[in-house]
């Protein structure tokens, strides 16, 4: 019997590296842990990337949008706000 109670985050093909102010890269695998760098980390709000981002990723979960859809918005973004690793 299998006893995990948990669903697997969906994941893109490849991470995204980024690199917030001083810290060291982090590697960001998919819309979930975007979505939580989106709204809480992220160095510029109010962008025309970030909301796509934020929509396209949020769409990816509920498996409503295509996955690297929602990573190339994230990577759109990360471009924007000068964080690409």
């Amino acid at each position: 019997m299998n006893t995990l109670s948990h669903v697997t985050e969906p994941m893109w093909a490849a991470p995204v590296a980024i690199q917030i102010g001083t810290r060291p890269s982090e590697y960001i695998h998919g819309p979930a842990e975007a979505v939580d760098y989106l709204e809480h980390r992220w160095p510029i709000q109010n962008s025309v990337h970030l909301e796509a981002a934020k929509r396209r990723c949020v769409e990816a979960m509920n498996y409503l949008a295509h996955m690297e859809a929602a990573r190339d918005a994230f990577v759109a973004a990360a471009a924007e706000a000068e964080v690409l690793a």
